[in-house]
């Protein structure tokens, strides 16, 4: 009975300094929320960025002075600079597209005839995009406009100028794919396919007046992007 007594006592005795020290505990905030990219990328905005691509030709060139036909095919290098504007409704995304650029020589024919080499001095399209987007992924199509100043080397160097300047219309159209890394930063894989209208390129009177038919270009693209 002594001994319940005496516990009883000591609990008494522990209450308040229990109390005391729980009151003295301070409440922690919670932990802070990580900043997280939002799970659905908006797609509307401004954007500008560079690209690489390999492009194939497989037209022809006519000497107007002789009537003889050349093969202008080949492939080669180009590069540029791009911008543009999207505006996103749900998932489909459309917008405009300009680009701008150059190439490495596209064609070198050894005919010896007709040794010579064409590269674009500038080339550009003018396009309308359309795509659906599946969170910070989109997929799409393009179309529009092209231009193209070609630069011929060496058609007839002993009876004319060897170098012949022309400007080439026509159009493009393509589709790919583009994944946004960031909400900045996004990269594209591209395919195009560019068809001119033939062009005459006349600088003088004798061998020296050509016409190309394009015939079909098919180019691959990579490009990095930044989005505003």
């Amino acid at each position: 009975m002594k001994m319940l007594l005496k516990l009883s006592i000591a609990i008494l005795a522990i209450l308040p300094t229990a109390s005391a020290f729980a009151a003295d505990i301070v409440t922690l905030p919670p932990p802070p929320v990580v900043s997280l990219r939002p799970s659905n990328y908006d797609w509307t905005g401004a954007y500008a960025g560079i690209w690489l691509g390999t492009a194939c030709i497989n037209g022809t060139l006519t000497d107007n002075g002789t009537g003889l036909n050349y093969l202008n095919a080949g492939c080669g290098y180009k590069g540029g600079g791009l911008v543009g504007y999207n505006i996103q409704f749900d998932r489909f995304v459309w917008g405009a597209e300009a680009d701008l650029g150059t190439t490495t020589n596209i064609v070198t024919n050894n005919d010896i005839t007709a040794n010579y080499s064409m590269k674009l001095d500038a080339l550009g399209t003018i396009r309308a995009r359309a795509g659906w987007a599946m969170d910070d992924t989109l997929l799409y199509l393009t179309g529009g406009a092209a231009y193209a100043r070609g630069d011929i080397n060496g058609v007839a160097p002993a009876v004319g100028p060897s170098n012949l300047v022309g400007d080439e219309w026509g159009f493009q159209v393509g589709g790919g794919i583009e994944h946004a890394i960031t909400d900045k930063f996004r990269v594209r894989v591209e395919y195009a396919y560019t068809h001119m209208f033939d062009s005459t390129y006349t600088n003088c009177t004798a061998s020296c007046n050509i016409t190309i038919h394009w015939g079909d270009e098919h180019e691959a693209k990579i490009a990095a992007i930044w989005a505003f």
